[in-house]
């Protein structure tokens, strides 16, 4: 498998890894009352071509919010001691310690939390920092970052196989495909099919408009509407361009919800460059969402596709 990089700017994803053993150390944060026995599982090879040799999964550190929902989604959340900053669900996993950021690791932090397992995908970085931990003797197993609805299947059954959880991974892979393909067929039943486009804002320096290749790209095609950036030729995330945006002439725009309220909601929005000269920005069309709901390809991926279809098709009835 091939380590690749997307472009998520959020907060804005050599050698063989040993296993370490869990130390019951009197720093040791929150979840634990002891030292928790062991749980054996074995070997894995990661996106970035290392096998690591994983012998207990009693203590893990994941370094994306996806994957620490998909870790509680299995059930295996009391084994989780440690998060990066990207986790926001659910609210039992938000309450823990964090290391910072995954995408700018602080090996000292995670190695602070005694972890027998590192999660992470190929957003993480830097390599030296990973290298860092598995000089430690802890595991760091990196799972290739997924952006496509087939892709988050893929990844719970990887979490699955890696925390020898192969019975509730299909479950919960079931589960969650059977949530996605209903949400398809709301799409399907829809007659309009507006142009939408996702722009992400963090704040009046953090300025990006997302397209093809980004989660929300494939997000808006399976709700039956059209990527407007992506359809203009905008790759991954580009920054904000006036230009871009009226050329794109989205219908609707999309934004994260927490960066809405941080600039100070629909008017400082219809103020950014390029906003108001769209159809979106006259009709004041916009939709806000969670950010780790729609752009983290979780198990509640088919919910967030689901309320997609909903608020970009005013003819469904939700």
């Amino acid at each position: 498998m091939r380590r690749t990089t997307i472009a998520l700017v959020l907060a804005a994803t050599v050698g063989v890894g040993a296993c370490g053993t869990s130390e019951s150390g009197s720093e040791d944060s929150a979840n634990t009352a002891g030292t928790p026995p062991a749980i054996p599982t074995g070997s894995y090879e990661g996106a970035d071509d290392v096998v690591s040799s994983i012998e207990d999964t009693s203590r893990i550190v994941s370094l994306n919010g996806d994957l620490t929902e998909t870790i509680f989604a299995l059930g295996a959340g009391d084994r989780v001691v440690g998060i990066d900053l990207t986790t926001t669900y659910p609210a039992e996993a938000a309450s823990l310690p964090d290391v910072g950021l995954g995408r700018n690791l602080n090996a000292e932090a995670v190695i602070g939390l005694s972890p027998t397992l590192v999660l992470g995908d190929t957003q993480v970085e830097p390599i030296t920092a990973i290298e860092q931990i598995r000089a430690a003797g802890i595991p760091v197993v990196i799972l290739q970052a997924e952006v496509t609805l087939e892709g988050v299947i893929r990844k719970i059954g990887n979490v699955g196989e890696i925390l020898d959880l192969p019975a509730e991974a299909s479950v919960l892979a079931e589960r969650v495909q059977g949530e996605i393909d209903d949400a398809v067929a709301l799409a399907a039943t829809t007659t309009s099919e507006p142009r939408a486009a996702y722009l992400y804002v963090r704040g009046p320096e953090t300025l990006l408009l997302f397209g093809n290749g980004m989660p929300t790209h494939f997000l808006i095609e399976a709700a039956s509407a059209i990527d407007a950036a992506g359809d203009i030729g905008v790759l991954f995330a580009e920054n904000l361009s006036a230009e871009r945006l009226v050329t794109a002439a989205p219908e609707i725009l999309i934004t994260p919800e927490e960066g809405y309220e941080i600039i100070g909601g629909i008017d400082a929005f219809l103020a950014l460059p390029g906003v108001s000269d769209t159809p979106a920005g006259g009709d004041r069309a916009v939709l806000t969402y969670d950010e780790a709901l729609l752009l983290g390809m979780g198990p509640r991926v088919g919910e967030a596709l689901r309320q997609l279809v909903i608020d970009l098709h005013p003819e469904i009835d939700g």
